[in-house]
Formats: structure tokens, C-alpha cells, sequence
């Protein structure tokens, strides 16, 4: 289970002369434990990384992406990750995935997908043409190094292209899709793409605004009204509900972020970035909502004990914009912050050993701060 969403709101102060800021988030859940590790990629890096299947290109752009480290050697794939132009790609789980089994020409393993988007391309303008060009294959559901994925690709000016296989096809969902649905970047994960937007109509009724709030006092409508009727389970068709609607909130205030951006010192911020960025990750788990041993699988036989099913191992904010990479892990809730602008890309390409990384899940360093002294 994956939730992934777009946020738009006033840049503050201005910088190259973007007067939006596109951050996006999202965060992943599996069973087990997936090591997790952040990997540097360097500009004009020949891929594949390892011999298969894929047919041969060289990077044009540096990124840093996440990946399992233990599988790396025989399924190099980045399942997150944003380059130095501020484009992301993510993948997804979608079971019920089929890819296409071989190509004649323009071959492209489907877990390398994500370092082909990073790598080569700046927007999604250029992404989206670019697919027609290339013949996506993987493995039979069921074999050896077979990832049931779908992915979405987001860049800096807040556009967003989905790609999905079924029955052995991709299907493209671009920025112009049902007028402009993409824009709002949100993707969860079965049943497809095309589904989860028809099936988001049934709640168009749902609003963000409302009269009440917890210092009314009146019998006016409570606070949220207008959310009656918003999933609240960890589902899929769920999730996608609740981060297309509650997304909506920060496209509803002022656009030049007055009263609401910068926060004010005592809320605890002081920048429009903080502030986006702090909300993006709560947002993110609001809508998610599997702490650890919150969805429990049920044990075969009645003797058994339950054990620990689908939990949130990481969560990442993309400033788009700014081309930065924030994120926490499930047991170390501290930000952690990569500004690829101060990131060296350079050096050319490098064996996939070589490449440098930083540790996600588990996640060393402190996972708090010891107030215990500052009192004044």
C-alpha cells in the first residue's frame, strides 16, 4: 500500500520567478521490513545498471532515489526519488499489473522505469512523448523478480503523467487526461487509475470548508461537516478519496499566502517551505494511517497469533521547485533534508557498487530531542 499527492501553494518569497511551489508526498508501506537506503546517481550515468533486458541510454540528469539495498545486484529499482531538474518518479504497488513478456526493439525492464525517467528527462512535457518510444517488459505475475507496479512522474511546474500495464499494454495518463485530473498528483493503488478517478465522482459532495470550529458555540454545524461521508479506512479506493479531497484546502487559500503563509513564530514556523513541508508529511499519514502493527494479518489456524500485515515504513516530501528531498522513517521521525543543489553530481558514471548512499529504514542518529534541561 502507497499514497502519493500534490500540494500547490504560494512561494514565499518568490524564487526564480516561481510564485508557486509544487510539493509533493508520499509514503510506503509493505509487509516485512524493506531496508531502505537513499542512493546518489550521478549525471551521465550508463544504464542499466546491471546486464538484462534493457536497452542501453546515458543519463543526462543526476538523482537521488530510494531503494532496497539487498536487492540492488538483481533488481535495481527506484521506487522514489526526484533529480537535479526537479522531476520525481514513483512507483506504486497495483496488483492485477501485466506487463508485455518481450520487444523487438526499444526494451525496457519495467524496475528500471523510474532511473529512465530521472535520468534523462526535465519535465513531463518531454516524459510523455518519450514513452511512445520505448517497450516496457517484465516477468509473468508470479515469477522470479515480479513487482505488480505502476508509476507517476511529477516536475516543477506541477504536472503529472500515471503509467500503468495491463494486459500487457501501457497506459498513459498524461496532464490533458479528463481535463487535467493528473494535476492534483494523487495515486494510490488497485483498482487502475482510470477507476479511481470515475469512482471519485460518487464523492463530489465532500468540502473542505465549513462554519463550525472547536470554539463555536452554537448548534451549528460541527467542525468538518462538510468531510461527512469521507472514508476513513486504509483502503485503496479509500486513500485516493482522501487525499483528492483534502489536498483541496490549500488551493482554497489566499494564492498570495496571506493569513496562512509564513506561519506565525509561535505556531512553530517561520518560512512558507517549513510550513508546506511539515504539512505535507502530516497530511500524508493522515490519509495512510498504518503505524506499526495497526493492520494485522489473521493467523491460519485459531491457535495461532495475528501478525504484523502492511505498515508505513518511510514518508518523503519533493520540493519540485526548489529541487529538495525530505525524509523520516516509521522509528525515527526526524526530518531529514537532501538539497540537491548542494548535491555533486559530477564524475561520470560509476559502477552500481560504487555508488554513494545514505541510510533510510532502519534509520541511524537521534530519533529525538531531549528537552529535559531547557527549561527557562
Amino acid at each position: 500500500m502507497c499514497t502519493n499527492f500534490l500540494l500547490a501553494v504560494p512561494n514565499i518569497p518568490a524564487t526564480g520567478g516561481s510564485a508557486t511551489q509544487y510539493i509533493s508526498s508520499r509514503c510506503m508501506e509493505l509487509t516485512g521490513v524493506m531496508k531502505t537506503s537513499m542512493y546518489l546517481v550521478p549525471a551521465q550515468q550508463v544504464f542499466p545498471l546491471i546486464k538484462n533486458g534493457s536497452v542501453s541510454w546515458t543519463g543526462t540528469y543526476g538523482f537521488v532515489a530510494l531503494a532496497d539495498p539487498s536487492g540492488m545486484p538483481v533488481f535495481p529499482c527506484f521506487v522514489d526519488g526526484i533529480n537535479s531538474a526537479g522531476l520525481s518518479c514513483a512507483s506504486l504497488w497495483l496488483p492485477g499489473t501485466s506487463y508485455a513478456a518481450s520487444a523487438s526493439s526499444n526494451a525496457l525492464e519495467y524496475y528500471d522505469l523510474g532511473a529512465w525517467i530521472m535520468s534523462q528527462f526535465a519535465t513531463v512535457d518531454e516524459v510523455v512523448p518519450a514513452l511512445a518510444g520505448i517497450n516496457v517488459i517484465g516477468p509473468a505475475p508470479g515469477s522470479d523478480l515480479y513487482k505488480p507496479l505502476h508509476f507517476i512522474a511529477t516536475d516543477p511546474t506541477g504536472a503529472s503523467v500515471v503509467i500503468e500495464f495491463i494486459d500487457g499494454a501501457m497506459n498513459v495518463y498524461p496532464p490533458s487526461y479528463d481535463n487535467g485530473a493528473t494535476q492534483d498528483g494523487v495515486l494510490t493503488n488497485s483498482p487502475t487509475y482510470d477507476w479511481q478517478r470515475t469512482n471519485l465522482a460518487d464523492y463530489v459532495n465532500l468540502n473542505v470548508e465549513g462554519s463550525g470550529t472547536s470554539s463555536t458555540n452554537t448548534s451549528g454545524p460541527p467542525v468538518g461537516a462538510g468531510l461527512l461521508g469521507l472514508p476513513g479506512d486504509i483502503m485503496s479506493a479509500s486513500r485516493f478519496v482522501k487525499a483528492a479531497t483534502l489536498r483541496k484546502g490549500y488551493g482554497k487559500l489566499p494564492s498570495d499566502g496571506t493569513g496562512w503563509l509564513p506561519t506565525v513564530p509561535d505556531a512553530g514556523a517561520t518560512g512558507s517551505t517549513q510550513t508546506i513541508v511539515s504539512a505535507a508529511l502530516s497530511l500524508v499519514q493522515i490519509i495512510q494511517a498504518t503505524p506499526y502493527a495497526s493492520a494485522l494479518i489473521s493467523p491460519a489456524t485459531s491457535a495461532a497469533a495475528p501478525t504484523v500485515g502492511d505498515w508505513t515504513m518511510w514518508q518523503v516530501a519533493r520540493d519540485h521547485t526548489n529541487a529538495v528531498y525530505y525524509f523520516s522513517s516509521a522509528f525515527n521521525p526526524t526530518v531529514q533534508k537532501v538539497d540537491l543543489s548542494e548535491v555533486d553530481f559530477g564524475g561520470g558514471s560509476v559502477k552500481m557498487s560504487a555508488l554513494k548512499t545514505i541510510p533510510v529504514l532502519p534509520s541511524p542518529g537521534a530519533w529525538y530531542n531531549d528537552a529535559s534541561s531547557s527549561f527557562a
